[in-house]
């Protein structure tokens, strides 16, 4: 089963079963172009790992140079003059506050090149995947909550920058780190590091106890806070229903249930990391008092001196600190793994258009005029199995025409123009436009020749002109005039306080429904497009702007195929042909003078919304 198939909840929680490698073997191909941040990243790690390692061999020969020399001339002779020796253990500190000072420097570059490099390679990465978002078909959209999405694309996709800020490239470099000191820690002195290596495999073994619930865990938080910001999104954009019906305590009570699986979630994380760290705290520090103690004794021995266990000793809390941090390197790994999931989930989704057929149109369609033959051939559609929207459907619309199409709310209207601009494919049946398969064509340069009008139509946040052109490059000043003008839309544009370059708030919330459909249908018109589609573009608009609509269509479509889908009837009676949709199949066609006459479902719509109109 396809992931378009599952349910959007079931879908949410990723059951993939990939092993850790796998996934990080497939992030390593997203931030393999950026190798060159990544090796300055361990650049900046190793010189830090370095200035680390200079300071304990300061300390010990500061303490077994001067400082036991000035002990030892103390004991032979109490009056004896250190001073000497005072100046040598000044140069020692001098040498290691200098230490410190490049440390300090190197500690910036530490965050500032992790952060660049993490934020480099999530930029590409959502950037990708936004834009496979956008290839994908409507199918893909239709059957997930948009706040999920979003989540994908914003919150989980942050997730992995964490990884590669914080997680992985430090975790890597803290492998390298263990190895390094635990082997400098068997030069100085293999008794203590055979001390500190007995109670490694306490630690290996909590941490692989762990690893299967934080991945649990993590996957079951991410699931609820996508489905929680679904929900969410789903309310606000409905907020105006929600307080007409005075739905706010349902709405409260059910945003109130996602927040409770939601907080469940991170309570069990919460409780498995509260579980890990102490356990981790009691063998590291088991490791440290048994170092202690071994040390001690190998002091009074005179086995080891004071400046081998100062060393020793500073050198295991190098070793111990990135074991301490294991937990929290896991914490942020675990996290990125179960977004890393859901986004792979995104991009594993393969459009159900054939890519192999899109990629090149045939001969001579987009260099050619195009002439607008469009041909409906038996098609027939399901949304979903065993529900039929359309039915054995076959009609023509030839060069220049207009045909109508009418019907009942639910006939099928516009999964005409949703089959025609190929966003979802035939059950059976073919569309042709000019004798081309719409399958043989590339869906971009099809769409391109197609000016459409939905009935809601959209407002991107900008400027009207940012609007109107769309960054299509075929739209010049001139035809963007022609368009506002046959649209009647350029009295609207100069009514505006900045004109064409007004700005429209999110979704055109600052115009009205009218205004909107005056500024869709230029912009539709602005291409000089062969092909016209109108679904419901006057269903929402009062009688004036309705009646400033059709007299500039009625020139605008002159020379032009144009598919019209309406409601209203007046706005179809100059049509060429109307088309007449009953429960997905098509009942009846001709003029509106033909269809009055025979006296049936168009006979009995118009009769219906005239006498309406009357009352």
């Amino acid at each position: 089963m396809s992931s378009t198939d599952l349910d959007p909840e079931e879908d949410d929680l990723v059951s993939s079963k990939a092993w850790d490698n796998a996934i990080l073997l497939r992030l390593a191909r997203y931030a393999k172009p950026h190798a060159r941040l990544f090796y300055a990243s361990f650049g900046v790690l190793a010189m830090l790992f370095m200035l680390d390692m200079l300071g304990p061999w300061i300390w010990r020969h500061a303490l077994d140079g001067p400082v036991h020399a000035a002990v030892s001339a103390r004991e032979r002779d109490p009056a004896a003059d250190i001073g000497t020796f005072v100046r040598q253990f000044w140069y020692w500190v001098g040498g290691y506050l200098l230490l410190v000072a490049l440390s300090v420097v190197f500690r910036y570059h530490e965050v500032a090149q992790l952060n660049r490099t993490g934020q480099t390679v999530i930029a590409d990465l959502r950037s990708r995947l936004f834009r496979h978002m956008q290839s994908l078909d409507l199918v893909f959209f239709d059957r997930r909550p948009t706040g999920a999405l979003v989540t994908r694309v914003t919150s989980d996709v942050e997730n992995l920058n964490e990884m590669f800020t914080s997680g992985l490239v430090v975790l890597l470099f803290d492998f390298v780190k263990i190895v390094g000191v635990l082997a400098f820690l068997y030069w100085l002195n293999w008794r203590l590091a055979l001390v500190v290596t007995a109670g490694t495999p306490f630690l290996i073994g909590v941490s692989l106890v762990f690893r299967g619930g934080a991945r649990r865990a993590h996957r079951a938080v991410r699931a609820r806070l996508s489905r929680l910001n679904g929900y969410l999104q789903e309310v606000l954009q409905g907020i105006r229903v929600v307080q007409v019906f005075r739905r706010e305590k349902a709405v409260s009570a059910r945003f109130a249930q996602h927040l409770d699986g939601y907080l469940a979630a991170n309570l069990k994380t919460i409780f498995l990391f509260a579980l890990f760290f102490p356990v981790i705290d009691f063998v590291v520090s088991a490791i440290q008092g048994t170092t202690l103690w071994s040390g001690g004794l190998s002091i009074a021995g005179a086995q080891l001196s004071y400046g081998e266990f100062v060393q020793f000793w500073f050198y295991l809390a190098l070793l111990v600190a990135p074991i301490r941090e294991l937990g929290e390197r896991y914490n942020i790994l675990q996290s990125a793994f179960a977004s890393a999931e859901r986004i792979f989930d995104i991009l594993d989704t393969r459009p159900t258009l054939e890519p192999e057929r899109e990629k090149t149109s045939p001969p001579g369609f987009s260099t050619l005029p195009l002439r607008g033959h469009v041909r409906f051939e038996h098609v027939s559609f399901s949304y979903t199995e065993g529900t039929e929207v359309l039915h054995d459907l076959s009609f023509e619309i030839r060069p220049g025409e207009t045909v109508a199409v009418v019907g009942a709310t639910g006939a099928g209207k516009s999964t005409l123009v949703n089959l025609l601009l190929r966003f979802y494919e035939p059950s059976s049946g073919h569309i042709t436009i000019d004798g081309h398969d719409l399958t043989e064509l590339d869906p971009a340069r099809l769409r391109r020749a197609v000016g459409l009008v939905l009935q809601e139509d959209f407002l991107f946040a900008g400027t009207v002109k940012e609007n109107l052109i769309l960054e299509r490059e075929s739209v010049t000043e001139e035809s963007l005039e022609e368009a506002l003008a046959a649209s009647r839309a350029d009295e609207l544009v100069a009514r505006l306080p900045g004109g064409l370059a007004h700005p429209v708030a999110e979704r055109g919330a600052t115009f009205s429904t009218g205004e909107r459909q005056l500024l869709a249908i230029a912009r539709a018109l602005a291409g000089d497009p062969r092909i016209v589609v109108l679904d419901e573009a006057t269903a929402s608009v009062d009688s004036n702007t309705e009646a400033q609509i059709e007299s500039a269509t009625r020139k605008l479509l002159e020379g032009r195929s144009a598919l019209v889908i309406a409601h209203r009837l007046s706005t179809v009676r100059r049509a060429t042909r109307i088309l007449v949709l009953h429960r997905g199949k098509l009942r009846e066609q001709g003029t509106h003078a033909q269809l009055l006459a025979q006296d049936g479902i168009y006979a009995r719509l118009h009769r219906l919304q005239f006498a309406e109109s009357a009352g």
